[in-house]
C-alpha cells in the first residue's frame, strides 16, 4: 500500500530574534523606532521573539551620534576596516563587543532565525551602506550581519514584513527550513524523505537546483556517508533562504489546488470558501494571502500535503482538539 504524503506539522512557538528598533524599541541613535511586526496582528502570538540592539550592548546610548563602516562587516570583524562615528572616533571595538554579547543572548534564547534591520551599519544583512566615506558608499554586510550570515540562521530582512505576501512567503519558508533542519539523517533513505516534501518550495524558487538535487539523490549510495548528508541538506537548507514571487507563488497555488482537485482530495471536504483563480486572487494581495491561509486550513483539518506549505504550525490544543494521535501527525 503507498503511504500518502501530509503536510508536516509543528507545533512550537518558533524563537525569532529581531533589530530591537523594528520592534517598536526606540533605541535608534535617533530615538525613533518602528514595528515591523504590526502587519502580524495576533499571529505575532505564534512566534516568541528576542528584540536586541548590538549599539545599545556597544555601550552607546540613546541618542548617540551615528556610526559608519569604513568596510563591509566582514572586513571589521577581520580587521581591515573599523566603524566610525561622524566625530571620526573609533567605536569598532565596542561595536563588535555589543554584537558578541547580542549573539550570545540569541543562543541563550535557542533562536535560530533573525529579522534583520536591513540597512543598519550593525544588522543589515546585505544593504549596510559601507565605505571610506559615508559619502561615498556602497551596499555591504553590517557587523552584526556579518555574525548572522556566518551562523547559518535562517535570515529575514525586515522587508520582508512590507506586506503579507512577503511575510507569508518567509514564515513559509522558515518552517520548512526548521523541519529539514531538525530531521535526523542515518541513512540515504532519511534524507530523501526529508527532501520530498519541502522540494515543492524550491522548485517555486529554483527549478533547475531542486531537479538537479533530485538526480543527485537517486545517485546516492545506500550506506553515503553522514557527512555527505549534511553537505546536501546544507545545500537545500540555502535553497530555502531564497524568497518567491508573486507570479511564482499565485502559479504555485492554482498548481496545488489543481493537482488535488483532479486526485479527488477535496470532494466533500469543507473548502471555507476558497475561491482561487478568482480576478480578486490575481489583482489584491490580501486575497491572495487570504486563499493561501484557507488552503493551510484545508490541509491540516484534512491530512493533505499541499506544495505551498508542506510545513504548517498550528498549536498543540488544535491538534489535539482536531482528534489527531501523536503517532499519526508528523512533529520535529
Amino acid at each position: 500500500m503507498t503511504r500518502r504524503t501530509v503536510a508536516k506539522i509543528i507545533t512550537e512557538k518558533v524563537a525569532i530574534g529581531i533589530s530591537a528598533c523594528v520592534y517598536d524599541c526606540p533605541v535608534r541613535y535617533n530615538g525613533r523606532g518602528s514595528d515591523a511586526l504590526g502587519l502580524l496582528g495576533r499571529e505575532k502570538a505564534d512566534f516568541v521573539w528576542t528584540p536586541v540592539c548590538p549599539e545599545c550592548l556597544a555601550g552607546l546610548g540613546v541618542p548617540r551620534v551615528p556610526v559608519h563602516l569604513t568596510g563591509t562587516g566582514q572586513e571589521v570583524l577581520a580587521g581591515r576596516a573599523k566603524v566610525l562615528d561622524r566625530r571620526g572616533n573609533d567605536l569598532t571595538e565596542p561595536v563588535i563587543a555589543g554584537c558578541r554579547a547580542a549573539i550570545e543572548s540569541l543562543e541563550r534564547a535557542g533562536v535560530q532565525a533573525f529579522v534583520a534591520k536591513e540597512s543598519s551599519p550593525s544588522c543589515g544583512l546585505y544593504k549596510a551602506r559601507v565605505g571610506k566615506k559615508r559619502t561615498e558608499s556602497a551596499a555591504g554586510s553590517g557587523v552584526f550581519g556579518a555574525m548572522l550570515l556566518d551562523r547559518g540562521w535562517f535570515l529575514i530582512p525586515d522587508e520582508g514584513l512590507a506586506n503579507a505576501l512577503l511575510w507569508w512567503d518567509w514564515r513559509r519558508r522558515l518552517h520548512a527550513w526548521l523541519w529539514l533542519k531538525r530531521q535526523p539523517l542515518q541513512r540515504s533513505r532519511d534524507l530523501y524523505d526529508a527532501w520530498h516534501p519541502v522540494k515543492f518550495v524550491v522548485q517555486e524558487t529554483n527549478r533547475p537546483f531542486a531537479d538537479g538535487m533530485g538526480r543527485r539523490l537517486a545517485a546516492l549510495p545506500r550506506g553515503a556517508a553522514t557527512e555527505e548528508l549534511e553537505v546536501l541538506r546544507q545545500e537545500m537548507l540555502d535553497a530555502l533562504q531564497a524568497p518567491s514571487t508573486r507570479a511564482r507563488i499565485r502559479g504555485a497555488l492554482w498548481k496545488a489546488y489543481s493537482h488535488a482537485r483532479t486526485k479527488g482530495q477535496l470532494d466533500g471536504i469543507d473548502l471555507h470558501d476558497l475561491t482561487m483563480d478568482s480576478p480578486q486572487v490575481r489583482e489584491n494581495v490580501d486575497q491572495l494571502v487570504h486563499e493561501l491561509d484557507m488552503l493551510e486550513r484545508i490541509s491540516f483539518e484534512n491530512d493533505l500535503l499541499f506544495g505551498t506549505s508542506p510545513v504548517i504550525r498550528r498549536d498543540g490544543k488544535r491538534v489535539k482538539a482536531l482528534g489527531q494521535k501523536t503517532s499519526d501527525v508528523p512533529r520535529t
